[in-house]
C-alpha cells in the first residue's frame, strides 16, 4: 500500500516533464527555422504542449528599411516554416513580425493569408511538403 502514492507521484510527474521537453523541442525547431530566415534579428519562442493541445507564441524582430522588405522577410518565413521538415503541421507562426526599431510591423496578412496560419496551413498555402 505505501507504494501506491509513489505510483501516482511519478505517474503525475512524467507527464509534466513529457509536456515540458516538447516544449523545448518546439521552442528550438521553431527559433531555428525562423533565424535562418535572411532578415531576421531574432526570435524568441515560448510553447507549450499541455493536455493534448498547445500554443506557439513568438517575438521576432526583423531588419527592414521599408514595408516591403519587412513583407519579403515574412514571406521568406512562411516558407521556411513551410518546408521544414521538423515543424509540426499544428504549430503557430508569429502573429506579427517587427522591425528592431519598432516602426514597421508586418504580418501573413500582408502575403495573402486570412488569418495566422499554423505550419501546416503554410504549407498548403505555399503547395509544400517538406523532405
Amino acid at each position: 500500500m505505501r507504494l501506491l502514492p509513489a505510483i501516482t507521484a511519478a505517474a503525475l510527474v512524467l507527464p509534466v516533464s513529457a509536456c515540458s521537453s516538447g516544449a523545448a523541442k518546439c521552442e528550438e525547431a521553431l527559433t531555428e527555422v525562423t533565424m535562418s530566415v535572411p532578415g531576421v534579428a531574432s526570435a524568441e519562442w515560448d510553447c507549450s504542449n499541455s493536455f493534448g493541445g498547445g500554443w506557439q507564441r513568438a517575438d521576432v524582430a526583423i531588419e527592414a528599411a521599408t514595408e516591403d522588405e519587412a513583407i519579403a522577410v515574412v514571406d521568406a518565413a512562411l516558407r521556411a516554416y513551410a518546408a521544414s521538415p521538423d515543424l509540426e503541421d499544428r504549430w503557430g507562426t508569429p502573429q506579427e513580425y517587427v522591425t528592431e526599431d519598432g516602426s514597421i510591423t508586418v504580418s501573413a496578412g500582408d502575403v495573402g493569408f486570412p488569418a495566422v496560419p499554423n505550419v501546416g496551413e503554410a504549407r498548403e498555402h505555399y503547395g509544400i511538403t517538406p523532405g
